[in-house]
């Protein structure tokens, strides 16, 4: 069961927004109660791809089982100083954690973002979800801070985790 990575195309947005998706009951990785929509992903895709900016996806056996991109961590149109930081996101289907999937979509994204002269990836994650602090960390990702109570979902307000690691 061989795992590849590839650009998504606008024939994964249906399964992209099912992983998206998947990431909001718990409410430690995608901070909104709304559930993502087909139009809004599709949108999200085209600018993201417009833009330069990658949205690859791992697939086995024919099925997309995550998907991973990086945009700009603050607006470089109107922040140029920021214009070699990326901020990335990667999200798994459930039953694909533990298959390495993470792991190849994060060695490419690496890639790709090197290739665009990005200098530094930045993550940004709840508090709580340990198991994203420990993937980042394993990659050589450090913390370089926190924000209490900056958001709220869920009932809950949320801490987040800036993490961050320098490429090349």
């Amino acid at each position: 069961m061989t795992i590849s990575v590839r650009p998504a195309t606008e024939a994964d947005v249906g399964r992209i927004t099912e992983i998206f998706n998947q990431a909001i009951p718990g409410g430690d990785a995608e901070w909104t109660e709304r559930p993502h929509t087909d139009a809004g992903r599709l949108t999200w895709l085209r600018e993201r791809v417009a833009s330069g900016r990658p949205v690859i996806v791992a697939e086995q056996d024919g099925s997309v089982i995550g998907v991973a991109s990086y945009g700009d961590f603050r607006d470089s149109d109107l922040r140029e100083g920021f214009r070699f930081v990326c901020e990335h996101s990667v999200y798994l289907d459930d039953a694909a954690r533990g298959t390495g999937a993470a792991d190849l979509l994060m060695d490419e994204l690496e890639s790709i973002a090197l290739s665009n002269g990005i200098r530094q990836m930045v993550a940004t994650i709840d508090a709580l979800n340990e198991r994203s602090i420990r993937f980042h960390e394993r990659r050589n990702f450090v913390e370089v801070g926190r924000m209490p109570n900056i958001g709220y979902t869920f009932d809950t307000w949320r801490t987040m985790v800036l993490m961050q690691h320098t490429l090349g």
